[in-house]
């Protein structure tokens, strides 16, 4: 049976989530500050009396439930609180007559392909006829390609235009809520700024200590340049050993991905922990008396800070170096055996610190592929036994691949819609490589400063790299590498969540009683999963998607579909991907579906396209065309169900309600939005029912 009092942390952390969880998913439930201490001071009252009234062991309990209610409404608070929008001085409370912002540039100006991007944090606000006053809240900047913003330096001082703009909401089913991401991290709103939009005040305003990290990490980025490392194979480097993956193509994160290696490429726990084994080995003389044991712990924290210092303090090496600090100090306290309690502390530790990262994909990752390992990596490697030490040393790291792999599902599947089929392989691989990466990448980051051996040492690296980047390469290639359009709803990934949770308690725990519980859970995924698949055999829908600047109309029936497009949407997979297939993976379509072009003929099962005109269910939709009119020889309108305008057309309801008689008219995402306005009121003019799709997707 488990000691709950051994892991404290573990169940402080589990209450104390929850009401981060209840604070952020029910914004319009938000209880008043006054409410909040009250309820917070009656608590706090009843676990007091609590603590010296009740005598009787068998009571206990109650004192736990008041001080896990006590952590529920600890965690809400603390949530709230650190919302850019609660605050007083948030800036959006000020912007009426604002002209413009004191800004400071929050974080690592970064190269994007067509503009240089930051964060900036707004300090103050500026008006004709109001005083200055300092505000709050954060803004995504970018910034054109020029020799002024590529001077700009963490912690520079800028003046930027109001007005502010906000944050664009999904416009499409599935689609990444970029908005609510970047709310997150307390970015509200974007601004777009040319090179007279901007003045450099002149003054840096810089935290010391990340100032010293990005200077670091340049000076260190550098070197590796001057080691020889160039192309892929410096931007996997850099990755790897800094953090820093700007220089890192598409096509290798795709392929890293597909391999199911992505993990590899960020400075996480498995960085650290290689870090932390090589240093504990080097300091093992340390281990012969108490105090030499204390000062090896003591420098082994120094060290791992360090390294995450000159790495650019992100949040992954952040998180992971806490994570096995709270590991080295719990051996310092005798306390080796309670591994579980320490992960669970430092994540506790940084909720406290922001929230929000129990919403971020990377800390959900990081935590439960650790507790997979902890948990579940010596029950899968006791599955087979080896003789040969090759032998027995692949399938321990395939372990650890499969312990990793089972407790990330639930996340993978419901943030990503896809599963690495050939993962262990690629871990078999990649482990031990990534291990040569990290160990001789540290050795060339010591010896940068020395001629020769620098390059000598840089080959090994340049070599290594170059053959994660062909396995990967070669995994991606593979049939099946990747399986996408996996859609888990928000019900079928709280289930999972629940059956990993039993998973690991009933391993954890030897409790085979579980087995009943976590299979009736997985049952109940099953029949959410036939509910949906059900529906989606006998959907039938027409959406017209919103993307700028480009036409895209799908037609489903049951689970096909046709996608009317223009030609250079489907040449960008990258909108693709950012704007459908999320809508293609809900409702279970072919992520890779027929396409028919604008100016198309097309005819089959269930759709008929005749130059202009659709016919699809019953319904009719012309596409608005000034060279395709309706021909001035019919005596009567034509009855059609919607007519889509798409394109830079100019605006001429007048002839729409001359040739159809419509009952809706639709404005494509693709018409620029002065375009779409004036379509609308020339439309409201008519009475002629009219909507915008630039506004978001429609379905009829």
């Amino acid at each position: 049976m488990m000691d709950y009092a051994k892991y404290p942390f573990v169940r402080m952390l589990i209450p104390f989530a929850l009401g981060v969880w209840c604070c952020v998913s029910w914004p319009a439930f938000r209880l008043p500050s006054l409410i909040l201490v009250a309820i917070a001071v009656a608590l706090f009252a009843m676990a007091s009396t609590m603590a010296f009234a009740v005598k009787s062991y068998r009571k206990n309990w109650l004192f736990g439930v008041v001080m896990a209610c006590y952590l529920v409404l600890v965690g809400y608070s603390l949530a709230c609180v650190h919302e850019a929008e609660t605050r007083k001085d948030y800036f959006r409370n000020y912007e009426a007559g604002a002209r413009y912002y004191v800004a400071r540039v929050y974080d690592y100006p970064t190269e994007r392909p067509n503009s240089i991007r930051t964060v900036l944090d707004l300090e103050y606000r500026f008006g004709d006829s109001l005083p200055s006053r300092p505000v709050s809240g954060k803004v995504m900047a970018y910034f054109p390609k020029s020799d002024s913003a590529f001077a700009l330096k963490y912690g520079d001082l800028i003046a930027i235009p109001a007005p502010i703009r906000e944050l664009t909401p999904p416009l499409n089913p599935g689609e990444f809520d970029y908005r609510a991401y970047l709310a997150r991290k307390g970015i509200t709103g974007q601004v777009y700024l040319k090179d007279n939009d901007w003045v450099d005040l002149q003054v840096n305003n810089a935290n010391p200590i990340y100032a010293f990290s990005y200077r670091y990490r340049d000076i260190l980025l550098a070197s590796l340049q001057r080691s020889g490392l160039d192309n892929d194979e410096f931007g996997v480097a850099a990755a790897i050993l800094l953090g820093y993956d700007d220089n890192l193509a598409d096509e290798v994160r795709k392929n890293y991905v597909a391999a199911g290696s992505m993990h590899i490429l960020c400075v996480s726990g498995m960085h650290v922990g290689i870090i932390y084994l090589l240093a504990s080995f080097l300091l093992g003389f340390l281990n012969r008396k108490k105090w030499q044991k204390t000062l090896k712990q003591l420098l082994l924290l120094a060290l791992i800070w360090f390294y995450a210092l000159i790495a650019g303090l992100s949040p992954s090496i952040l998180r992971a170096s806490l994570m096995i600090s709270f590991v080295i100090i719990g051996e310092m306290l005798n306390r080796k055996g309670f591994i579980i309690n320490s992960i669970a502390a430092s994540a506790f530790i940084l909720l406290c610190v922001n929230p929000n990262n129990l919403f971020e994909i990377g800390f959900l990752l990081s935590y439960s592929a650790v507790m997979g390992i902890v948990v579940l990596q010596r029950p899968i490697y006791n599955w087979f036994y080896f003789k040969n030490k090759l032998l027995d040393k692949a399938w321990q790291i395939t372990a650890v691949a499969l312990s990793a792999q089972i407790a990330t599902i639930p996340f993978t599947l419901f943030y990503f819609n896809q599963f690495s089929t050939y993962f262990a392989l690629s871990n078999l691989f990649m482990t031990p490589i990534s291990f040569i990466v990290v160990i001789s990448g540290m050795v060339l980051l010591m010896v940068s400063w020395v001629p020769y051996l620098n390059t000598l040492i840089g080959y090994l690296v340049w070599g290594a790299v170059y053959i994660m980047n062909w396995v990967v390469a070669k995994i991606e290639s593979m049939p099946l590498s990747i399986i996408k359009g996996l859609y888990v709803s928000e019900l079928e990934f709280a289930l999972l969540l629940v059956a990993l949770l039993l998973l690991l308690l009933m391993v954890y725990m030897h409790k085979r009683k579980l087995l009943i519980p976590l299979l009736s859970v997985l049952l109940l995924v099953m029949v959410s999963v036939t509910i949906r698949l059900y529906d989606s055999d006998n959907q039938k829908a027409v959406t017209v998607y919103s993307l700028r600047n480009h036409t895209a109309v799908d037609f489903v029936r049951g689970e096909e579909h046709l996608l009317l497009a223009d030609s250079t949407l489907m040449a960008d997979e990258g909108a693709v991907d950012y704007s459908l297939r999320g809508a293609w993976s809900q409702r279970h379509l072919s992520s890779h579906p027929q396409t028919i072009g604008l100016d198309e003929d097309f005819e089959g099962v269930f759709l008929c396209k005749k130059q202009n005109l659709i016919s699809f269910d019953g319904k009719l939709l012309a596409l608005w065309d000034d060279e395709q009119q309706v021909s001035d020889s019919l005596s009567y309108r034509l009855p059609v169900d919607y007519v889509l305008v798409t394109g830079k057309q100019k605006p001429d309801v007048q002839s729409i309600v001359n040739g159809y008689d419509a009952h809706l008219l639709l404005i494509d995402g693709s018409v620029p939005r002065y375009l779409a306005e004036k379509w609308m009121a020339q439309a409201q003019a008519k009475n002629l029912p009219c909507y915008n799709v630039g506004d978001g997707a429609c379905d009829f």
